[in-house]
């Protein structure tokens, strides 16, 4: 059954890690902003060498090029779950937008929620594989390499300093998009602060009980 997901959060909530087990679950295609950017770039495509200085300076990649990379996913798959995406209102509108013009549209809007200390925490300590972008958290890997060989390293922009900075965007970012989405009755706010498990566990509860069975009577009224 195809299902369009976004999963909004801070940086270090776990976007990413409950993106893929979402994805495995219900065979929807992780649709990952930061991966597909960093793909660009090391493919050396048009836009990837438009972007690489951008993203080495930590700026925000134009609205223009992120919806355009976002479309031409959009056209691939219809089962998705975007991480990363939209990163603001203009982003948000312009996925609905476009959605309703090559359906399906959004199912649900997953926001996951984590107080900002929780966040500075995570982020600290948090290690990534500079060959295949998977992150480990020092608290629970003491490990210098990934599994697939690659070296663990810390983010530039992994320091307390940086991350309360990060933060304070995000928060300016990201309450008008709550609000879009929560007019629209797709936002599910989801407590992010728990293990990884309950995380993922109240987000399948959220597809389980509400989102799939209302999916297939729309289905089946089609």
């Amino acid at each position: 059954m195809d299902m369009r997901i976004v999963v909004l959060g801070a940086p270090g909530a776990g976007k990413g890690t409950q993106a893929r087990l979402l994805s495995t679950k219900y065979g929807a295609v992780h649709l990952s902003m930061g991966n597909l950017l960093r793909k660009e770039v090391s493919e050396q495509t048009e836009i990837g060498r438009a972007i690489r200085g951008t993203l080495n300076k930590g700026d925000m990649v134009d609205d223009a090029i992120v919806n355009m990379i976002i479309e031409n996913q959009l056209q691939r798959y219809e089962s998705v779950i975007l991480d990363g995406y939209p990163r603001n209102l203009l982003q948000a509108q312009h996925l609905d937008n476009y959605l309703k013009e090559h359906p399906p549209e959004l199912d649900v809007v997953f926001l996951m929620e984590l107080p900002i200390e929780s966040v500075i925490e995570r982020l600290s300590g948090r290690r990534v594989c500079d060959r295949c972008s998977r992150t480990y958290h020092v608290q629970f890997y003491r490990l210098e390499r990934c599994s697939c060989g690659g070296r663990l390293v810390q983010r530039e922009d992994d320091n307390p300093e940086t991350i309360r900075h990060r933060m304070e965007v995000y928060e300016a970012e990201i309450q008008p998009i709550k609000d879009f989405y929560q007019k629209l009755g797709l936002l599910y706010p989801i407590n992010a602060e728990q293990s990884m498990e309950d995380t993922f566990a109240d987000m399948c509860e959220v597809l389980d009980r509400i989102i799939l069975p209302n999916h297939k009577r729309g289905v089946s009224a089609g």
